[in-house]
């Protein structure tokens, strides 16, 4: 039987601290939306001819609220964390997989490392829960912000405290303002933590009430037998914890704010990951400081899904880069109202997505900046009929 979660005196306060943030997040510009429109409609090219880009230009015109975009200054935040999850065995691979990578990372040698650099984006890569008391990472540039030696197997235990969670969402926010300080106009999200596939797995099943088997994936290569388990493993933690009841399903679809926050973070704590949690306070940072924000793989749909569902007004901050292998990856595009531009059956994570969607919307930028209009070569604009 599912019931809200009691909240110690700290709990109270960091959700409080958090629910005020999140009331400043407000919608973008409509006016500066139409503005963009208008701007392509002008431009000496058959209308709508550059399909989703042109959408996506209008909505960073919205977001900028200015007609000419400014994406010159771009950054991956990739997040590093472990998973309690991987002890039960759901995973090709064991923990020591995502020290090895995030030091990778670092030496620049990872492949969002050369993806970013190729794409002309910075990249910042944080440890919010490697299982590892290495500390040589730190030197080599990736930021420590660890709040525990990965999560708790959550078919055990809760895989994190709530406060654990608020501090995690808490560090996305504030990574926003401190990019957005630092000049930044453009953030893409990746993340990079073994066992990830399984708590984004979980807590997409949970918080859209689908059957498991529909929003599970292989992740990084599982035979038939490990399918099956990391099913029935979701399965156990999704019953365990009350996530099928009604007054759970009730309370995060909840008209009450507080109601709907607090259950849909009892459930970020009690399957998610450091990772997701994190990646989700990016999501709001963005809405809150009005930066355009770009999904990569399931691992960071998931946490822009549990952006929305805290507030929906941070799906209009949102971009979507490609569509993930992972089967509830369209199912989470749709729910958001985002159609991602490449679909390339990719599965690689860490931000690769991203990476990959920059130099295209340069391109575009070029067109859209430097493109003869209708009036410069003297012929008259196609004209709309529908």
């Amino acid at each position: 039987m599912y019931r809200l979660p009691d909240l110690t005196m700290i709990q109270s306060d960091l959700l409080l601290e958090f629910e005020n943030l999140i009331a400043l997040v407000t919608p973008v510009s409509q006016s500066h939306r139409q503005l963009a429109k208008k701007h392509w409609d002008s431009i000496a090219k058959p209308l709508d001819s550059l399909g989703e880009f042109e959408k996506i230009f209008q909505k960073l015109s919205a977001i900028y609220e200015s007609e000419i975009p400014d994406i010159s200054n771009k950054c991956i935040t990739v997040m590093c964390a472990d998973n309690g999850i991987v002890k039960e065995g759901i995973s090709q691979s064991d923990k020591d997989v995502t020290l090895a990578v995030a030091k990778s990372m670092a030496l620049g040698t990872s492949s969002i490392a050369v993806l970013s650099k190729a794409a002309g984006s910075k990249m910042m890569v944080f440890d919010m829960g490697i299982d590892s008391f290495d500390t040589e990472i730190y030197s080599l540039g990736v930021i420590n912000h660890k709040l525990m030696h990965g999560t708790n197997n959550f078919i055990k235990e809760k895989a994190m405290t709530l406060d654990i969670t608020l501090r995690a969402l808490l560090t996305g926010i504030s990574t926003v303002r401190e990019l957005k300080d630092n000049n930044t106009k453009i953030i893409g999200t990746g993340e990079m933590g073994i066992g990830n596939t399984t708590t984004s797995s979980a807590l997409s099943a949970a918080i859209l009430n689908l059957p498991v088997e529909d929003v599970t994936g292989r992740g990084a290569g599982l035979d038939n037998i490990k399918l099956k388990k990391k099913v029935d493993i979701i399965k156990g933690g999704i019953e365990k914890y009350g996530f099928r009841d009604k007054l759970f399903l009730d309370s995060i679809k909840s008209e009450d704010k507080s109601v709907r926050v607090l259950a849909v973070l009892d459930l970020l704590s009690s399957l998610g990951g450091l990772d997701i949690a994190t990646l989700t306070g990016i999501f709001i940072g963005g809405s809150i400081y009005k930066l355009p924000i770009v999904i990569d793989g399931v691992i960071s749909e998931v946490a822009a899904l549990f952006a929305y569902f805290i507030n929906p007004l941070c799906k209009e901050y949102m971009v979507a880069s490609h569509l993930s292998r992972e089967p509830v990856a369209s199912i989470i595009f749709d729910i958001l109202g985002l159609r991602p531009v490449i679909d390339a059956s990719l599965a690689l994570g860490e931000g690769s997505g991203c990476a990959m969607l920059f130099p295209l919307l340069d391109m575009v930028l070029e067109i859209y900046t430097k493109n003869a209009s209708f009036s410069d070569i003297k012929i008259e604009e196609y004209k709309r009929f529908v």
